[in-house]
């Protein structure tokens, strides 16, 4: 049986600490990581809150990321592509392909790295935890429960899944034909048409894999 748990990571030798340290206002949402090399993956992250100048300066000093590029500006919110270097000394994603874990939901403050993950059963999770340990890094489980829970959770979905989801049925998203565009929902929740479409496709999954594919598993 799966869990899905809640925690926080913290360390000063985690890729961007050092950047987020200087730019404490700022909140980075990830919305993809993309890793043909584990130990150097390619982070795509929304900013949003603070000085985004002083933030791509801090970047720009911190030795754990290669030089950042920026894909989308917004006067609320930048979206930047983002190499870890080689001299990251503490790479989280290893340790997720080591266990199996699916990272649902990733937030990055000046406090930590908030994620919320799914992890293949309860022992994975004890062994990402030891993982993590082992990297000297600090990790605060705030929550734990079932991959297949049904109370207030929702079948695991992240808050902003549930709020895009529901959104989106209320306003005829899913209608045939559609009654609302791609476009209007962004508008309305203040984020990207892509940021939007990404939430979508991950809300749509999580709930598959919640409902669907755990009553195929279990018929199996």
């Amino acid at each position: 049986m799966s869990c899905i748990a809640d925690f926080i990571i913290r360390s000063p030798d985690l890729p961007l600490a050092a950047a987020m340290e200087r730019a404490p206002a700022v909140r980075l949402e990830v919305e993809q990581t993309i890793a043909t090399d584990p130990e150097r993956p390619l982070l795509f992250v929304w900013a949003c809150g603070g000085d985004f100048d002083n933030f791509e300066s801090a970047m720009e000093d911190d030795e754990t990321v290669g030089t950042p590029e920026l894909l989308e500006s917004f006067p609320d919110r930048r979206l930047y592509r983002v190499q870890v270097s080689e001299h990251a000394e503490a790479v989280i994603y290893p340790n997720d392909v080591e266990v199996g874990a699916s990272r649902l939901d990733v937030t990055v403050t000046s406090d930590g790295v908030h994620t919320r993950m799914r992890f293949p059963d309860r022992n994975a999770l004890i062994r990402y935890r030891e993982l993590c340990g082992e990297m000297g890094l600090e990790m605060s489980v705030r929550r734990i429960y079932r991959g297949d829970s049904g109370d207030s959770t929702r079948y695991g979905l992240s808050d902003k899944q549930r709020r895009v989801l529901t959104l989106a049925a209320e306003q005829g998203y899913f209608d045939v034909p559609r009654d609302v565009a791609l476009s209007d929902l962004a508008e309305e929740l203040g984020i990207s048409p892509q940021s939007t479409s990404e939430r979508l496709r991950r809300g749509i999954d999580q709930l598959v894999s919640s409902t669907l594919a755990s009553d195929c598993l279990s018929d199996g």
